[in-house]
């Protein structure tokens, strides 16, 4: 399908690839990955044509359609985001208006040549079917609504959106395509979690290939047939998913170590020996013998070291208990409510993830906690010797655009040495000559890197994080994980990345309808939770105790009612009176709990039975099956979803109900 012959390729003294080979198979979904700078991006480009290689041939079939999405894009205006995204569905409305054409031609045409246009229609109509083209219009709500736009802004101008919502547009006029190859540029970087997962489900179905780029490595696993891995030594291909390849990598890294260890020992046994006789007559010809072996034996390199870069964070000043209280807290943005009489306390040491659905509040949380968006009403208290750090995009704007990025960094750490600071802008891409770059001259990537290193070497003791593993490596990640894992401060953040956040947290806020629901535990604990229908208490809103159960109390026409309350016989007459009637209002309800259970059962064993198949690098070999099979895991996931929903639903109308008949001598 497409195939990289001897590519080379160089800017100036830096060589990226020199003859490398890539086979890319129909049907295969091939994770592309490796460090920051190491061709991956260029290596995309040569495959759509933009770049040309300085040596070797890239080769595409005749007739494949390639779909693109790069890191940046140009700016959009002038449309709305759905006529944006609509311009992906071309192809079904060039044939719509064939169809319509055709329609116009039968009205004016009879005998021979009305039969022949309506043959031409039946076969036209059955391939405008084919593209999906009666429920066209739906997909383009359906994709939008998935990537995270409301209703209203659907029909928006794209010129009134920040740069991260216009390549949402993007990439949904991309999957409307459909092309033959999907070629993915980190996707998920301008994604919010919620958008991530249903890009996941969205893609597991896709019937074409996939090549993507990208640092995430549940997307990766959930995602990836094959994981290519550019570096230093060229390209490498595993089969199967980021989990597969790093135990294959790790069990090559072993087998290679144990190979090098063990020349390493043959080559000291055999200059021990030249040195030991290289002076004597007798020994001549062995001595020669062996000389010439150690010049033909072909060195065996051990396996491509990994800086291990890392560094802890400063030890912060000791905060009171409660870092921060929230009370009675209004916040509206126009017509729109996002929080009303809501309270919430923060407590020292923990390591919190907000998640919930796009829209439900979840920035404007971080703002509120951060102090830097107005309350419409209520209290935001600052906790005893609190001192707080809020890493946002806005972070760039304060930077110092004369200043080098050592100048910039050492403002936040005096009392680093410099060796020590360009250790810590290493582990986040900065090499040797980066460091002494102007500000000024940085991309936007590389400024948000600059203030995160900022942030994480400024003594505070409460770190609010907004997504900041954007434009990190794998690599970068890991220290970054590693770093806040080992703070004894306080952090909430804000992350599409599940790994990341199962690194860090201990504690998930779940935000919605302008609610906040504490679940102990990491994202997967979370997840896990969810799926059962396991929700505890959210915080209650100020001044708004839980509505209290119903009591049910006995008739009016009771003679002696409180005289019998007062008896212990009674109390228990009473109790039975109140289940008999929690029986009979739940009798109903109970079989479909039963039921959405008994389904999520089933479904959780097929999606299992799949998986298995997936994790078979066998299963590989043939592209039919992997797309059969990749459909049928984005339907089951589908299916399980809804499943879930209808469990939560039945579970949560039950317990309302029997919130409703409450008997004294129950706990």
């Amino acid at each position: 399908m497409i195939h990289l012959n001897g590519i080379a390729k160089s800017y100036g003294p830096q060589v990226l690839f020199d003859d490398l080979d890539w086979h890319i198979r129909p049907g295969q979904r091939v994770g592309l990955i490796g460090p920051n700078g190491a061709g991956k991006s260029t290596l995309v480009k040569m495959i759509i044509g933009d770049l040309h290689p300085d040596h070797g041939t890239v080769r595409v079939a005749k007739g494949l359609r390639l779909g693109h999405l790069p890191q940046e894009i140009a700016r959009i205006a002038g449309r709305s985001v759905r006529e944006q995204a609509r311009l992906g569905l071309a192809h079904v409305w060039a044939v719509r208006d064939e169809l319509a054409a055709l329609e116009e031609r039968m009205g004016q045409v009879s005998g021979k040549a009305l039969e022949a246009a309506m043959d031409e229609y039946a076969t036209l109509q059955a391939h405008f079917e084919s593209l999906g083209g009666f429920s066209a219009e739906n997909r383009v709500e359906s994709v939008l609504g998935g990537l995270g736009f409301r209703t209203d802004q659907i029909d928006k101008d794209c010129g009134t959106l920040s740069g991260g919502w216009q390549m949402r547009v993007a990439i949904a006029r991309l999957l409307l395509e459909q092309p033959d190859v999907l070629l993915l540029d980190e996707p998920t970087n301008h994604l919010d979690l919620e958008s991530v997962v249903w890009l996941e489900g969205f893609l597991q179905s896709y019937p074409g290939s996939l090549i993507f780029i990208s640092h995430d490595r549940w997307f990766l696993d959930r995602l990836a047939s094959h994981i290519a891995e550019l570096g230093t030594g060229g390209l490498r291909v595993y089969t199967g998913n980021f989990e597969a390849y790093v135990e294959q990598a790790a069990a090559e890294a072993e087998i290679l170590e144990r190979r090098q260890k063990n020349q390493a020992k043959q080559l000291v046994h055999l200059e021990r020996f030249i040195e030991r006789f290289r002076s004597k007559a007798s020994k001549a010809r062995q001595v020669q013998s062996r000389v010439k072996a150690l010049e033909k034996i072909e060195r065996v390199e051990g396996p491509e070291s990994r800086k291990g870069i890392r560094f802890k964070l400063p030890e912060p000043p000791k905060s009171g208990r409660v870092v921060m209280t929230l009370s009675d807290v209004d916040k509206a943005y126009g017509d729109k409510v996002i929080y009303r009489g809501l309270d919430a306390e923060l407590i020292r040491g923990k390591h919190i993830a907000l998640v919930g659905p796009n829209g439900a509040g979840k920035t404007t949380l971080l703002r509120i906690l951060a102090g830097t968006v107005a309350l419409d009403r209520g209290v935001r208290e600052l906790g005893h010797q609190a001192r707080m750090y809020y890493f946002a995009q806005h972070q760039v704007e304060v930077l110092n655009p004369r200043h080098t990025v050592l100048e910039e960094v050492a403002l936040a750490a005096e009392d680093l040495k410099p060796s020590v600071l360009r250790g810590v802008l290493g582990a986040f891409l900065f090499g040797e000559d980066e460091v002494t770059k102007q500000i000024a001259v940085l991309s936007g990537g590389e400024k948000n890197r600059v203030a995160l290193v900022k942030m994480l070497l400024t003594p505070a003791n409460v770190l609010l994080l907004d997504e900041p593993t954007n434009h990190l490596d794998m690599e970068s990640r890991e220290v970054l994980q590693e770093a806040l894992a080992e703070y004894s401060g306080t952090v909430i953040l804000i992350s599409h990345d599940r790994h990341f956040i199962d690194g860090i947290c201990d504690e998930v806020w779940e935000v919605r309808d302008g609610r906040i629901t504490p679940f102990p535990g990491d994202f997967t604990d979370y997840q896990a939770r969810v799926a059962r229908g396991e929700r505890p208490e959210p915080f209650p809103l100020h001044g708004g105790a839980r509505a209290r159960p119903l009591e049910i109390q006995p008739s009016a026409t009771d003679a002696g009612a409180d005289a019998r309350r007062s008896n212990a016989k009674d109390q228990r007459r009473l109790a039975a009176e109140l289940r008999q009637k929690r029986t009979e209002a739940t009798k109903t309800v109970k079989p479909k709990v039963t039921k959405a259970e008994a389904e999520v059962e089933r479904l959780e064993a097929s999606l299992g039975e799949l998986r298995a198949l997936q994790a078979d690098p066998g299963h590989y070999e043939r592209g039919d099956e992997v797309r059969r099979v990749a459909r049928e895991v984005g339907e089951t996931e589908a299916r399980l979803a809804k499943a879930y929903a209808e469990w939560e639903a039945a579970a949560a109308e039950l317990e309302a109900i029997e919130a409703r008949f409450v008997v004294a001598d129950e706990d």
